[in-house]
């Protein structure tokens, strides 16, 4: 009796560990830049019939933020990435199809300090110092790495202070689409 109590309890510990198993409510930064880069984030929103919606944003919370922000030095492609549920346009700018990773976890950075969870209806930067037809193309990985370095130094000098208050991309060409 004791050997298959035991068998039992092994059996219910090793199936209750699986490694990639990712907790919504008490998020992992490195995990989930992980499984983005891999394509196994698979933490859906479900439909009444059981189908996938979309991706659900983790709970992310001012603790993440300097993870986030050091991660995001990552110019990965990426295929999918919980993208905005009131937002009926497409995620990416015109002429791209896929989210660069650097670019996204900023907009998650974006999301926490607003206070949204979402850092705008979509999660990519524009330059609204071009013209229309350019600014919707959205920036390239060099510009995306420049935003990055303005949310760093943001974080270093504000986080201790009022940095909800205080938007990173002020006085700057950057913002949200």
């Amino acid at each position: 009796m004791k050997r298959i109590c035991f068998v039992f309890f092994l059996s219910i510990l090793i199936s209750g560990c699986t490694k990639d198993k990712f907790n919504l409510n008490k998020p992992n930064v490195n995990l989930f830049v992980e499984q983005l880069k891999n394509g196994t984030y698979n933490c859906w929103e479900k439909g009444e019939k059981g189908e996938n919606l979309w991706l659900q944003m983790p709970a992310f919370n001012p603790g993440h933020i300097s993870s986030l922000i050091d991660l995001a030095k990552d110019t990965s492609h990426i295929s999918a990435f919980p993208i905005n549920p009131v937002s009926s346009r497409r995620p990416f700018p015109e002429g791209r199809e896929y989210f660069i990773l650097s670019e996204c976890l900023l907009w998650v950075v974006e999301g926490i300090r607003n206070g949204y969870g979402y850092g705008s209806l979509d999660p990519f930067l524009i330059n609204t110092s071009l013209i229309e037809s350019e600014r919707i193309k959205g920036l390239k990985c060099k510009d995306i790495l420049i935003v990055r370095d303005i949310y760093k130094e943001w974080w270093d000098i504000l986080k201790d202070d009022v940095w909800q208050s205080k938007d990173p991309l002020e006085g700057t060409f950057y913002r949200w689409f």
